[in-house]
């Protein structure tokens, strides 16, 4: 899999979805694919790599390209959905969108600061390519716990997640027949294998982070419902970019605005509130209120 296989994922998405609601023939999307240089050289685009691209974008982002059999135009099945979808698939299509941006535009190169990740793409792009083939890789994994790099053999692949800017697989280690979430930054070589496997039923990386906060996924902490109180100032930060998104109003005034979450409170969830200590306050659950208290009255210590 080339490392510029996603860009040419966005590019198409892109080409799609500015058709409108009309779609697009492929003879069109064609003409466009050979006067962008950058992707094609000026070559025309063979009819199974577009629909091999069109399959994998289906299984990788989870966004179906239609085809209407009547006009032979391509289209977005739910431009509602995809203008409004998850923020981390958003992100990658910006992300990737700008980075196209900017290599067309050489003279903007250090005028445009884009965040590093951490993760390195040559480990994602590989693991989307397993995937997408459905076959499992190896590993050498240094975690934080350990002293020593481990080595994981026919790791199968759920799903990818990003948080934080940082790029987690949840995959099953069939040695121990356990999933676990595995941070792609820790990842020190990975070699793609040729044994199969199959996703089960019905498993969405979406729904299996929906009540998290991150990738923390502590059986112990059971979501429930979260009362946040914010200055009016900071809930225009949360407004526009929510903790969460079960995140909604409560109540608000000239000066507050109270919001709700339906969310595990993990410990990654305790560090995002006090990242605005003066800011925010917990008013419900009253554990975890208690918690965030006695949290506070140790820092003060610190500094004492």
């Amino acid at each position: 899999m080339k490392t510029d296989l996603i860009s040419r994922y966005v590019w198409l998405l892109n080409t799609i979805y500015e058709a409108g609601d009309g779609g697009i023939t492929f003879d069109d999307i064609d003409k466009k694919w050979q006067r962008d240089f950058e992707l094609s050289d000026g070559e025309c685009y063979p009819k199974r790599t577009f629909e091999f691209h069109r399959q994998n974008i289906e299984t990788s982002l989870g966004i179906d390209i239609d085809c209407d059999r009547r006009t032979n135009r391509y289209r977005i099945s739910d431009r509602d959905d995809f203008k409004n979808q998850k923020l981390t698939t958003k992100w990658i299509i910006e992300t990737f969108s700008l980075q196209n941006i900017i290599k067309q535009s050489r003279g903007l190169h250090d005028r445009i600061g884009l965040e590093d990740i951490p993760s390195g793409s040559k480990f994602l792009v590989s693991i989307v390519d397993a995937m997408n083939k459905g076959v499992t890789f190896d590993m050498e994994y240094q975690s934080f716990v350990d002293s020593e790099a481990k080595t994981y053999k026919d790791m199968e692949a759920y799903g990818l997640q990003i948080s934080q800017l940082r790029w987690y697989v949840v995959a099953r280690n069939p040695e121990k027949n356990h999933v676990h979430i595995y941070s792609l930054d820790r990842i020190q070589s990975l070699t793609i294998g040729i044994k199969r496997f199959s996703v089960p039923d019905g498993f969405s990386v979406r729904d299996y982070f929906n009540s998290c906060f991150g990738i923390i996924i502590n059986d112990a902490t059971k979501p429930e419902r979260v009362l946040l109180k914010t200055t009016r100032l900071q809930a225009q930060y949360m407004k526009t970019l929510p903790f969460h998104e079960s995140q909604k109003v409560v109540s608000e005034d000239k000066d507050s605005t109270t919001f709700s979450f339906f969310i595990r409170p993990t410990i990654d969830f305790k560090q995002k509130i006090f990242s605005f200590a003066d800011r925010i306050e917990v008013f419900e659950p009253k554990w975890l209120r208690d918690e965030i208290k006695e949290d506070l009255k140790r820092m003060v210590k610190l500094y004492k």
